[in-house]
C-alpha cells in the first residue's frame, strides 16, 4: 500500500471519527436542550400554578374583608336604628299625658324607694308633675316627701336618702333594660335572616 493510500485511509478514519464525535455532541446538545426546555417548562408551570394560587388566595382575602366590612356596616346601621328606636321610646314615655307619666314614675319610685327619705323633681318636669305626682305616689303607696329643691336632672325624679341617690326617669327605665330592649327592637325592626 502506498503512503497516499495510508494517509487517505487515516484521513477517512479521522473524518469518520470526527463525524461520529460531532454527531454524538449534537445528540448530547439536543438532549441537553430538551432537558433544559422540559425543566424550564416545568418551572414555568409551577410558577404559574403558584401565581394562580396566590392570586386566588388574595382574591378570597379581599372578598372576605369586603364581606366583613359590609357586615360591620350593616350591624352599625342596625344598631343606630335600634338606638334611635329606644330614644323614641323614651320620648314617647316623656310625652305621655301628665297623669299617666306621673303614674309611670310613681311605679318606678315604689320599686326603688327603700332607703330613701325624699324625692326631687327634675327641672323639666317640675311644672307638669306638681299636681299629678302626689296623687300618683299615693296610689302607688309611696310615702316620700317631695322636696322643693330641684333634682340635678331634667326629666324624672331623684330619690335621696342617707348616702343613697336613685334616678327614676323614662331614660333610666329604658337604660336599665337596654340590652333586652335593644334585642326586642332589633327583632321588631329586622326580620331574622333578613
Amino acid at each position: 500500500m502506498a503512503i497516499d493510500d495510508i494517509v487517505a485511509r487515516i484521513a477517512a478514519d479521522a473524518e469518520g471519527e470526527a463525524r461520529a464525535l460531532l454527531d454524538a455532541a449534537r445528540a448530547d446538545a439536543d438532549r441537553l436542550r430538551a432537558d433544559a426546555r422540559a425543566r424550564a417548562e416545568g418551572r414555568t408551570a409551577r410558577e404559574e400554578a403558584k401565581g394562580r394560587a396566590d392570586a386566588e388566595r388574595d382574591a378570597a382575602t379581599v372578598l372576605a374583608n369586603a364581606r366583613l366590612a359590609s357586615r360591620d356596616a350593616l350591624l352599625a346601621a342596625r344598631y343606630a336604628l335600634d338606638v334611635e328606636a329606644l330614644d323614641r321610646v323614651v320620648a314617647a314615655l316623656v310625652a305621655l299625658a301628665d297623669d299617666r307619666y306621673a303614674a309611670l314614675l310613681a311605679r318606678g319610685i315604689a320599686e326603688a324607694a327603700d332607703g330613701c327619705s325624699a324625692l326631687r323633681v327634675g327641672t323639666g318636669d317640675a311644672e307638669r308633675l306638681r299636681q299629678a305626682l302626689p296623687g300618683a305616689l299615693a296610689a302607688a303607696g309611696v310615702k316620700l316627701a317631695v322636696e322643693d329643691a330641684p333634682a340635678d336632672i331634667e326629666r324624672g325624679v331623684v330619690l335621696v336618702g342617707d348616702r343613697v341617690r336613685v334616678e327614676v326617669s323614662a331614660a333610666a327605665m329604658v337604660a336599665a333594660r337596654r340590652d333586652d330592649l335593644l334585642a326586642e327592637v332589633d327583632a321588631a325592626l329586622f326580620v331574622q335572616g333578613g
